[in-house]
């Protein structure tokens, strides 16, 4: 079969040690296609030519060594695929004694020429050049911290530098904190308090050059007193509490620019998401009542995940609903919404419910008679008055957006109402509508939060908390989604729509009036005729709406349109500064994520302080120019580099990149750059493994192709795939091979064998080094594998 290059290397360096007496060591190259009885018989003819040497013992060893080879040769039926090299001769040291060794050879490639050469040593050239690398692929892994330069030979990945930079961990003195009720999410949908973060544990954040929200792990997480302040926005109205050293990202005439608290004033405009994108599939109902007898037990259908049904039977019951020992009561004021939620909850738990109108209290009340039911409502809300204290429920968080919306629009059936200008539900539960507004940006919707000071009200002393939707496109969405049950309701959101017009302050664009204009002039069109002076001049800020209005539907340039475009739909909002204050020494928590930012309150903060990021910022540039230097020592005069493949973190890797670090002839050479998170040797593996669409025609990437073939089959059609040398040798036998799989380290006699066995019956075999995770992978499981051809 044929060999490996570290195999055959092998045997050429043995090869090399190895010198005649005199001019009697054969070489044989026969060439692929050449027929091997041809060549046979032509040594058989060679052995009469032998006879004239005058030397007796070189001539003894001369057709000893013929001997050897054409018995040899008796073996093969044919030439082998890719030719075959065979070197004979006494190679004992001591002269008078005799050690006649052969060594035959299944080079990877092909054979192109024909040799019949007797001499003092071996040729060995033809075998030294095949295995010569044709092309070397430079790698390099990096992050601020840490870098590793590689280079990819053949299968080979060869470690050639490990550099650090010497950054200092982030400085932990002056603490980048928030308060602990900082609200952050989770991976998962659910939304927590700060304080309850750890590590590990994902939560969301930006990624700023795809502009997308991206999973990030919490690597660190700190306490500390601190003095904290306020900070409120409008447009939408966001509070969150921070130290002065906190890390906002801010909007300012150079872009977005990362400023610790105490530079920043009221005025200024912050960042958030327009919307949360979390790709989550309703969660399953884990829930088995206690039954201490079925007597008179009603019947209750109980459903095995969230629906968007049950979900909004959820929402309803948060707000207007709730359970004793043996139901659960719903009251409604008005006549359509009672109905609607009493068909749905005896279409969902397929029960019957009792509606009546309760005279004396002047409203609706459903009853469903259910001892589950009320156990099931029970195990969803745990505390007893739900309306002060509840959440929304974690398996709703967790559950997909048709039935976290459905969950909304429940509690907003019960609590909510529309105002002259806005969409509302108020309460006295200051988490759950800091909940209620980080949900509805997963359905792209903005909120408001107002405090009212409720103490003078006689029936109650707690703050009462509004989440308001008073934005266009906000209140379009909320209608389009379903929104309310009541007919009132909904027509009064009708005429909301129909009466506001498109311009808000809601929904403002996160790019600076000015680089719009640059931008716009440099496409040879002039400002005036979009009749915005004081955006161009950043005196103002547009919203999306008015912006595509006012100058995107009027340009026509298809070039300059599609880069305007991309502020349009970016994802990245502003919201202004209304409020600073003090509120004193305080409880702080300050995590630290792998992205360097995260979600909170609904705004994206940096966890890093902009005093450390100016003192590592000349540090990181001395290290991208001592990365450049190595790569330059490394790679610069090399004729065989076929290309450059970079990878690391999102933001490091590009500014090392199109910082123009690199020497320009090397920068022509980079052919991919990935998003890697490991900078060790490690990475260079997955770095390897992550660039095969770059590496598509390279010899690792072949390689890897056919053993994933191989586990892939072996995983869904395990009939006809097999294991082991047992397996082998019968499915050999009986013809059914279609590709036999040998890892470079079987014996070799065994490996001999079986190919001989699967060239008779014509299958394709395939050598798999161990110079891979995928190849040791392989060798672990036995080294021997087949696809069939038939079931046997």
């Amino acid at each position: 079969m044929p060999l490996t290059k570290s195999e055959v290397e092998e045997i050429v360096e043995e090869l090399d040690k190895h010198k005649g007496r005199a001019t009697e060591l054969i070489t044989v190259y026969i060439p692929a296609g050449q027929n091997i009885y041809t060549v046979a018989d032509q040594l058989e003819a060679e052995k009469s030519t032998a006879k004239n040497i005058k030397s007796t013992g070189t001539r003894k060893n001369v057709s000893n060594a013929l001997d050897k080879i054409t018995r040899y040769l008796k073996d093969y039926n044919k030439t082998p695929e890719n030719g075959l090299a065979i070197f004979c001769g006494n190679v004992s040291k001591v002269e008078g004694q005799d050690d006649l060794q052969l060594w035959d050879i299944e080079p990877p490639k092909p054979l192109k020429m024909r040799m019949y050469r007797c001499d003092k040593e071996f040729v060995l050239e033809p075998l030294k050049e095949m295995l010569q690398v044709t092309e070397v692929f430079a790698l390099l892994v990096m992050d601020r911290k840490e870098a590793t330069i590689g280079m990819l030979e053949g299968k080979k990945i060869e470690i050639l530098h490990k550099m650090t930079s010497g950054i200092p961990s982030k400085v932990r003195a002056g603490g980048q904190c928030l308060s602990p009720d900082t609200l952050i999410i989770k991976d998962n949908g659910e939304i927590i308090k700060i304080k309850d973060s750890h590590n590990p544990l994902l939560i969301l954040s930006e990624n700023f050059n795809q502009e997308i929200n991206e999973n990030t792990p919490v690597i660190a997480k700190w306490e500390n007193n601190k003095e904290l302040f306020r900070v409120i926005t409008k447009y939408p109205r966001i509070e969150i509490k921070a130290s002065g050293e906190h890390t906002f990202f801010v909007r300012t005439e150079k872009g977005i620019e990362e400023k610790p608290l105490f530079e920043i004033k009221e005025g200024d405009y912050l960042i958030m998401p327009e919307s949360i994108s979390l790709d989550l599939e309703d969660q399953n109902i884990n829930f088995v009542p206690e039954i201490k007898q079925n007597f008179n037990m009603k019947d209750v259908k109980i459903p095995e995940r969230i629906t968007p049904d049950f979900a909004r039977i959820l929402g309803y019951y948060l707000g207007d609903g709730s359970y004793e020992a043996d139901r659960i009561t719903f009251f409604e004021q008005r006549k359509e919404v009672a109905e609607f939620y009493q068909k749905l909850i005896e279409n969902t738990f397929e029960i019957k419910t009792d509606l009546r109108f309760r005279e004396s209290k002047n409203y609706w009340q459903i009853r469903v008679y259910s001892r589950i039911l009320a156990q099931l409502f029970k195990n969803i809300y745990l505390k007893k008055d739900k309306t002060h204290n509840e959440n929304i429920p974690s398996i709703i968080l967790k559950s997909s957006n048709r039935s976290l919306v459905s969950f909304i629009f429940g509690f907003f059936d019960a609590e909510g109402y529309v105002g002259k200008s806005r969409i509302a539900a108020g309460f006295n539960n200051e988490l759950l509508a800091r909940q209620i507004q980080l949900s509805f940006l997963r359905l792209g919707i903005i909120s408001s939060i107002n405090e009212y000071d409720n103490r003078r009200n006689p029936y109650s002393n707690n703050i009462r908390y509004t989440v308001a939707v008073d934005d266009l496109e906000s209140i379009k969405k909320f209608y389009d989604l379903g929104g309310f049950i009541s007919l009132e309701k909904k027509n009064k959101v009708k005429k909301l729509i129909n009466k506001r017009s498109s311009r808000n302050k809601v929904r403002q664009l996160a790019v600076n009036g000015k680089e719009v204009a640059r931008i716009i002039r440099n496409s040879g069109l002039n400002t005036r005729q979009f009749n915005c002076p004081d955006f161009f001049n950043n005196k103002k800020q547009l919203s999306k709406e008015i912006f595509k209005a006012k100058i995107l539907d009027k340009i026509l340039n298809v070039d300059l349109r599609r880069r305007l475009d991309m502020f349009y739909n970016s994802n990245l909002i502003v919201v202004k500064i209304s409020k600073i204050d003090s509120i004193g020494v305080q409880k702080t928590v300050d995590i630290e994520t792998k992205n360097h930012n995260f979600v909170a309150n609904g705004l994206l903060v940096h966890n890093s302080s902009q005093r450390f990021h100016r003192i590592t910022e000349g540090l990181t540039k001395t290290f991208y120019k001592r990365i450049a230097e190595e790569m330059k020592n490394s790679f610069f005069d090399m004729p065989k580099l076929s290309g450059i493949i970079i990878g690391g973190p999102i933001p490091t890797k590009d500014e090392f990149i199109d910082g123009e670090y690199l020497a320009t002839a090397l920068r022509q050479k980079i052919i991919g750059r990935l998003d890697i998170g490991d900078t060790s040797g490690s990475g260079l593996q997955e770095l390897v493994q992550k660039a095969q669409d770059l590496l598509a025609d390279h010899e690792q990437t072949l390689e890897r192709k056919d053993v994933e073939k191989l586990f892939l089959n072996l995983g869904e059609n395990q009939s006809m795939t097999l294991l082991g040398e047992e397996n082998a040798r019968r499915a050999l036998t009986n013809g059914a091979v279609e590709i036999l799989y040998l890892s470079s380290k079987v014996p070799k006699p065994l490996a001999k064998e079986l190919s001989k066995m699967a060239e008779n019956i014509g299958s394709e075999i395939k050598v798999i080094s161990t110079e891979t995770t995928e190849g040791e992978q392989f060798f672990n499981l036995g080294g021997i594998g087949m696809i069939l051809r038939f079931a046997i």
